[in-house]
């Protein structure tokens, strides 16, 4: 049976599981869709609320910083030596990429298709370059032995990759193996949409009646085409509307108006926009979807803000930070590496200065700390830990408040 699942799942048939061994599909292969139309991957992005989700996700997790740093007993010791991961992540991933240009690519294949996938070249134990794959192309297949394996589609056939040689970032998915692709699942909500704006085109490049012109009896070859000449373009809409019409013969005319509400056009559209914002798990109203472009969100833009973090962009965040660790680092090194969200969630300077004040107030971060977030030069003496020293326990509170009774032959000390 573990045969033939491959190809019942073409059909949308077989088992939800994939085989032991063999091929890992991410899920169905097909582009049709209930609605009578095609939604291929790229047609997926001429959707504007596919389009929006995917930009934003994409650019939200490239902008933001990716620290590379060496974990010691004392924490955090950030990279500023050149190492292999600085020289991958911040300066030239490849030959022909910028740092961003790369985590744009993947991040944007991760956002359409759930998976993305660079080939990992190596110098000996040293990876030098990372390269993007298509995810389309690009099938996972586990061998009899256990070992997970990359088969990848090229002009000369298949290309096979050792699992050390692919960096694999994989969001959602049934068996860990391969994330379930979103545009498969998702593509019956894309057909719809297409479908909707196919319509919607057609409408206004065909045009609507104006209005229809009622005989009493059936009309011959002859009537027709002489009706149709005396009344041609009394439906043309606001061109022919003002003109003097004379209707003859006891034929009525009843005008048509179709408007884009009667239609249901604008409630189906951004019911569309709505459900293809659930598939990327992206707040209604970032991309304007919901009623009037407005949903159920924080008034505080910071809180805003941490919501869009915390439930749409944070699992991209671990997943690079997790494919990294497992691809790039060796087991027992003592690198690591995190994101740095506060560019995303930006305070305004009240909020930001309290909560600098608060941290270096209590001894969690230096003066030269708090000026670095602040983009400011380091002051000297500005590296010390203080607290304010009315923080302290009743003992040490009694002990610096019991000052030794002055004797009478003592001068008062001014």
């Amino acid at each position: 049976m573990n045969l033939f699942n491959p190809i019942l799942r073409l059909f949308g048939l077989g088992n939800l599981s994939n085989p032991d061994t063999g091929y890992q599909s991410a899920a169905t292969h097909k582009t049709s869709t209930d609605a009578g139309v095609s939604v291929t991957d790229e047609r997926a992005l001429k959707l504007s609320g596919v389009w929006a989700c995917t930009q934003l996700i994409s650019n939200s997790v490239a902008g933001l910083p990716l620290k590379v740093f060496r974990e010691t007993e004392n924490g955090r010791d950030p990279l500023k030596s050149r190492h292999y991961l600085t020289d991958l992540l911040h300066h030239k991933p490849n030959n022909w990429m910028k740092p961003r240009d790369f985590r744009l690519a993947m991040t944007t294949q991760m956002a359409i298709w759930n998976n993305a996938y660079a080939e990992i070249v190596w110098s000996g134990e040293r990876p030098v370059a990372l390269v993007p794959l298509r995810p389309g192309r690009m099938t996972p297949f586990i061998t009899q032995d256990g070992q997970l394996t990359y088969h990848y589609s090229v002009e000369s056939g298949i290309k096979v990759y050792a699992q050390r040689s692919i960096l694999h970032l994989k969001g959602f998915g049934i068996d860990g193996i391969v994330g379930a692709e979103r545009s498969n699942y998702a593509r019956e909500s894309y057909g719809l949409s297409v479908a909707a704006d196919t319509f919607a085109a057609r409408q206004f490049a065909n045009g609507r009646p104006g209005g229809v012109i009622n005989f009493d009896a059936f009309l011959t070859k002859e009537q027709r085409d002489q009706a149709r000449s005396l009344y041609q373009g009394i439906s043309e809409g606001p061109i022919n509307a003002n003109q003097l019409w004379v209707l003859e013969g006891g034929s009525k005319y009843t005008p048509l108006d179709y408007n884009a509400d009667q239609l249901q056009m604008i409630a189906t559209r951004s019911h569309q926009l709505s459900d293809v914002a659930r598939y990327f798990n992206m707040p209604d109203v970032l991309i304007g979807a919901g009623a009037n472009g407005n949903s159920a969100w924080p008034a505080s833009f910071e809180q805003q803000m941490l919501m869009f973090l915390t439930h749409t962009i944070q699992p991209y965040l671990e997943e690079w930070e997790s494919a990294i660790r497992f691809s790039l680092i060796p087991f027992n090194s003592d690198i690591n590496v995190d994101h740095d969200p506060a560019s995303l969630v930006k305070m305004d300077s009240t909020a930001k200065g309290t909560f600098l004040s608060t941290l270096v107030q209590n001894g969690l971060m230096t003066r030269n700390e708090a000026r670095q977030m602040l983009n400011l030069k380091e002051k000297e003496g500005g590296d010390y830990l203080t607290i304010q020293v009315n923080l302290s326990t009743l003992e040490n509170l009694e002990a610096s408040n019991n000052v030794p009774e002055r004797q009478p032959d003592q001068p008062m000390q001014s």
